[in-house]
């Protein structure tokens, strides 16, 4: 799904895990997407939620808590979320957020 400003979300199904990537700003207008997207994932019963972050450009509170619910609801569900290849610019967003240690993350491909 593409929308404003060079944003995109895609998913891909591979095993038991939903591999959703991510590209440019994810902000007040385009978080709704991400959430709708990671909606579907959680709803699917998904043991695994893969967020590939490697496109990812800008992520302001509205995405942080996109990934907050999901990160909640597959717990909930007995499923987890792993954030894949965040920049350097994300990790410190996420870090001054107080998120350091909340999410599982990896430096390796989504795939």
């Amino acid at each position: 799904m593409a929308g404003d400003g060079g944003f995109a979300v895609d998913s891909t199904t591979e095993g038991d895990a939903v591999i959703i990537t991510v590209r440019g700003d994810v902000d007040l207008a385009t978080a709704p997407a991400l959430q709708a997207e990671c909606e579907r994932a959680v709803d699917a019963d998904t043991a695994i939620v893969r967020l590939d972050l490697s496109g990812l450009t800008f992520l302001d509170s509205s995405g942080i808590s996109v990934l907050v619910k999901t990160h909640q609801d597959l717990e909930e569900s007995g499923g987890t979320l792993v954030l894949h290849r965040l920049d350097d610019r994300t990790r410190r967003v996420l870090d001054v957020a107080g998120l350091a240690d909340f999410f599982e993350r990896s430096d390796q491909p989504a795939v």
